[in-house]
């Protein structure tokens, strides 16, 4: 074989494994991104995380002590997450995480009783 034959099948095998999935295909893996509040107050101060592990998803907004859980559905391209709370006064709430693909990135929402917010988030 030649050199630049060599040479040109090594460099196409690199970049293949360089290539990142697409979401919409294997969202698999650490996704993290910054909220950005459209109403009401927000964990903007930090970044927030969205981990899929096999069936799993795991949603941190502000990478803060409330954790979201959902649960991932092969071939759908939705992943949601939410938590059951309550509010100062005792009343339940709940917060939810809805996150679709977009491009090489999952973009998503994010809402509380106090906040609603929006998130573009890439893979780590």
């Amino acid at each position: 074989m030649r050199p630049i034959a060599l040479f040109s099948l090594s460099a196409m095998a690199f970049l293949a494994a360089c290539a990142t999935p697409d979401p919409g295909n294997d969202p698999s893996g650490r996704w993290v991104g910054a909220l950005v509040t459209d109403q009401g107050s927000c964990p903007t101060e930090r970044t927030s995380t969205l981990d899929i592990r096999g069936r799993k998803i795991v949603f941190t907004p502000g990478d803060g002590s409330e954790v979201l859980f959902g649960i991932y559905q092969p071939g759908v391209h939705h992943y949601h997450a939410e938590l059951a709370s309550k509010d100062m006064n005792g009343r339940p709430t709940a917060l939810v995480f809805n996150g679709y693909p977009v491009g090489q990135a999952i973009g998503g929402t994010f809402g509380s009783s106090a906040c609603r917010a929006h998130i573009t988030m890439t893979r780590k």
